[in-house]
């Protein structure tokens, strides 16, 4: 007589959706190996912060329970400052454990997110970025450093340039997607960048000596360039609370292992949106290009 083998499992989508889908699957099923090792609940936030983010990120957050420890693994050149200060508050609501991982870089508005996690996991290959905020020109449909545009403007007001026509005639293409109202956003994004970091670390459960508020504050606000790189030695520094994980440590294996399988799709975060969890999973195109 035949033995009784147990029962044959089979995945709940369709062969051919199942195909179709199959690295979406191999990065969920590294997610959930990830969760059952540490414990720890992890969501892949990948490219622009911006507004459309809100509602995919919202859902995967909802899957995640409050009283479970939180990680977002999160890779992002930027975007909206009042959409990660959303982000944060989501993350925060009534949990007290929530850790931002960054294995790449974490520049600008995703510095400020970062900033709301009571620890960021950091390694040798980890890049926070300042906080510069970016304005669109629709003209060129890019985005500028709010900053140059308050800088160009101020300079050509000023009697070096009067005195010199060459500086005129260096920024006249510029200046012709510059008007009054652009001038004035740029300063009041800048104004209102300053309050960012203030609110979001005023999330932790943890806060940090208004001392150090300032200085982190004075820090990010100062680098001469978007691209500046603040390495997890800087950070500390600074007084950002990092945990620090070494490159060939167990968890940080696993956790580089999964941000690799992003980069193998090529899966560009200047235009694409990824947002993943166990369960979750949205892909789509972004509106931010800087």
């Amino acid at each position: 007589m035949a033995s009784e083998s147990a029962p044959f499992s089979t995945p709940t989508q369709s062969p051919f959706f199942r195909a179709l889908q199959s690295s979406r699957y191999e990065r969920q099923e590294k997610i959930n190996n990830y969760e059952k090792s540490t414990g720890r609940s992890l969501i892949v936030f990948w490219g622009p912060i911006t507004a459309k983010v809100i509602t995919p990120f919202a859902d995967a957050i909802n899957d995640v329970h409050n009283d479970c420890p939180l990680d977002v693994m999160l890779t992002s050149y930027g975007g909206d400052g009042e959409a990660a200060l959303r982000l944060a508050m989501m993350c925060h609501s009534e949990r007290e454990d929530f850790r931002v991982v960054v294995p790449d870089t974490a520049a600008s508005a995703a510095t400020l997110l970062a900033l709301a996690a009571e620890r960021i996991v950091m390694s040798s290959t980890s890049a926070l970025g300042p906080i510069d905020p970016q304005i669109e020109l629709p003209t060129r449909k890019r985005y500028v450093p709010a900053k140059d545009i308050v800088s160009i403007v101020e300079d050509i007001v000023e009697p070096r340039v009067k005195d010199n026509p060459h500086f005129l005639e260096l920024y006249a293409s510029f200046m012709a997607d510059v008007d009054a109202v652009v001038y004035q956003t740029a300063r009041s994004a800048i104004e209102r960048t300053k309050e960012f970091v203030p609110e979001i670390l005023d999330l932790r459960q943890n806060r940090l000596p208004p001392g150090v508020v300032k200085k982190i504050v004075k820090s990010l606000h100062n680098q001469p360039m978007h691209s500046a790189t603040i390495g997890y030695i800087k950070a500390k520094e600074l007084g950002i609370p990092i945990e620090y994980l070494d490159f060939r440590s167990e968890q940080w294996e696993q956790l580089w292992r999964i941000h690799t399988d992003y980069v193998a799709q090529h899966v560009q975060p200047l235009r694409n949106n990824v947002i993943e969890g166990r369960r979750v999973s949205f892909t789509f195109a972004s509106t931010f290009q800087p």
